[in-house]
């Protein structure tokens, strides 16, 4: 989302952790929330705005770090984010504001004096309004120079749950590959409802055991890969090389090599001594490794020919956001700074053409090397397309020999763009009267897939419930386990609402209602569990608490949990 269109300083947004009056919307206000007592924490009428004290601050704090912080240490933080709470951008309270409130980099405590160290009623007034005011204006990492929190993956703003973030840039470059190489697994957990104002309960067991029946070996391309793969390369070919792929860098990555090295000649003692010293030495790099400092040692051949050491000073001054340094030099009345930016598109697009050849040439050795193993490859899946290996699947089925409650769901979804927000699924598997206004030219169609097991089947209780369909204010529901075997952008929610029927209980985007209904006000979708491979190599596991408790007959939901 581009923030410099929008108007105002912040977003209105109505969170379930908040009220109907705005001043319940800001970060204080969740603090209080995240601090509040657990016996009350289901409403928010307990919560006061009483001055703080020295021995209530220290109290407050330690109940908002034991409720929030899963996992802390010098390369990762892992959160338990509340519902209803953007990652970032200009609103009141988001996860980022959270964090620098909790975890302030130096830069923020510079301006506390050193007699608002001391623990007294004054230093932690003090302390708390001077990071409220200091963060207010923060919309993303890169407004402060030694902001130490990268995002690496994404949760919706209405899903509570684990969320991983890095510390530093390795860190979180690690984190990211597994997201990308589809090694970490997400679980979820999620109460649904029927669709409309049935009665019966969702994935009753006679609908679930109405599914086709398919071997094992049907999952195969999804558990191998090789169908995102076909995937991958389909997008690359379609878009003539546009996409991006395994390597790739953008332009504000090239300028960030740029601005380190850069920044590194400095300290060493100049930039300008001559063009041979911006040669790096690439003998004893790997193939990736050399290309990225050939195109380094050419930037900064580059910089020594047509930047002025002042002209250098300046672009660094600007601080590490590529986006910054380009409004920064099409302002700027000078020749050399103006021109800046199109040597770096210059270079990016330089490296990111070598970089494809040179994936394609070691596939095609890899596939000379494999001759004698490929003989019957006009049968293999990976020669096959995206769409020949999914339509050949069933939108809803189930796998031999698993669970009688678990089945799956496979049906391909795209992002329309132009500022819509919800996605599309594929017409042929969605059912029609949950997929109203789709478009005569549909979008890119991503292959999807999510395996859902049924935990429960019952009722939750609905004050606001009128409808015949729910008699006494009992609203059926069923609590999943949902497990996406692809990571697409509402892949879980328009998958159980368009393909199922089944909408998330609380999703007010695909349900056609502003009603939150049953839950008070909460979107009753929570990502429990996380197992990813970080630094290291080694597969870390992140839980956060199940805000969905089963109750005999009925489900409590927590949501602030």
């Amino acid at each position: 989302m581009n923030w410099k269109n929008l108007e105002g300083a912040s977003i209105a947004d109505n969170p379930c952790w908040g009220g109907l009056e705005q001043h319940r919307h800001d970060l204080q206000y969740l603090l209080r929330v995240l601090g509040g007592s657990r016996s009350k924490l289901n409403s928010t009428e307990h919560i006061t705005e009483d001055p703080i004290s020295a021995s209530s601050y220290a109290a407050l704090m330690d109940r908002v770090i034991s409720r929030l912080i899963i996992y802390n240490d010098d390369n990762y933080i892992a959160i338990h984010k509340p519902a209803d709470l953007r990652m970032d951008g200009p609103h009141r309270a988001t996860v980022h504001k959270l964090l620098l409130y909790l975890y302030p980099p130096p830069s923020m405590l510079q301006k506390i004096k050193d007699q608002d160290t001391a623990a007294n009623e004054m230093s932690c007034q003090r302390r708390h309004k001077h990071l409220l005011e200091s963060i207010a204006p923060l919309t993303n990492t890169s407004d402060l120079k030694d902001d130490p929190f990268r995002t690496v993956h994404q949760l919706d703003y209405a899903t509570s749950g684990v969320l991983l973030m890095g510390k530093h840039r390795k860190a979180a470059g690690a984190a990211c590959i597994s997201f990308q190489e589809r090694r970490a697994k997400k679980t979820y957990v999620a109460v649904v409802t029927a669709n409309g104002s049935s009665n019966e309960l969702p994935f009753g067991k006679d609908f679930v055991e109405s599914m086709p029946i398919l071997p094992e070996s049907s999952l195969k391309p999804w558990a191998a890969g090789s169908l995102e793969k076909q995937y991958r390369k389909k997008r690359r070919r379609d878009t003539d090389g546009k996409g991006t792929f395994n390597g790739y860098m953008p332009e504000h990555a090239i300028f960030a090599k740029w601005r380190g090295y850069m920044i590194k000649k400095k300290k060493a003692g100049g930039v300008h001594a001559n063009k041979r010293d911006g040669k790096l030495d690439a003998s004893s790099k790997n193939g990736k490794q050399a290309n990225q400092d050939d195109v380094m040692s050419q930037l900064i051949q580059s910089t020594a020919q047509h930047l002025t050491l002042q002209a250098i000073d300046e672009l660094l001054s600007i601080g590490p956001s590529w986006k910054k340094v380009k409004t920064h030099c099409d302002n700027s009345a000078k020749d050399d700074i103006c021109s800046w930016p199109s040597t770096i598109q210059r270079m990016t697009k330089e490296y990111n053409q070598s970089t494809a050849a040179a994936a394609a040439a070691t596939t095609e050795d890899e596939k000379t090397t494999n001759q004698p193993d490929n003989k019957a490859k006009a049968n293999d899946d990976e020669t096959k397309q995206p769409e020949s290996l999914t339509s050949a699947i069933p939108p809803l089925f189930r796998i031999q020999n698993e669970e009688c409650d678990s089945f799956y769901i496979c049906a391909s979804i795209g992002e329309v763009g132009d500022g819509r927000f919800d996605v599309l699924v594929d017409p042929s598997a969605a059912l029609p009267s949950t997929h109203p206004n789709t478009p005569l030219a549909l979008p890119e169609m991503k292959p999807s897939l999510t395996r859902c097991t049924v935990l429960w089947r019952g009722y939750v209780h609905d004050a606001t419930a009128s409808s015949s369909a729910k008699e006494e204010g009992r609203v059926p529901v069923a609590k999943v386990v949902l497990s996406p075997w692809t990571g697409r952008r509402h892949q879980l929610r328009v998958h159980l609402s368009r393909v199922v029927g089944c909408p998330i209980l609380g999703d007010v985007a695909y349900t056609g209602t502003n009603d939150r209904g049953a839950v008070g006000s909460r979107m009753c979708l929570h990502a429990k569990e996380l197992v990813i491979p970080l630094i290291g190599g080694q597969a870390h596991t992140f839980t956060a608490k199940d805000p969905f408790v089963i109750d005999n007959d009925s489900i409590q939901i927590d949501n602030f949990c």
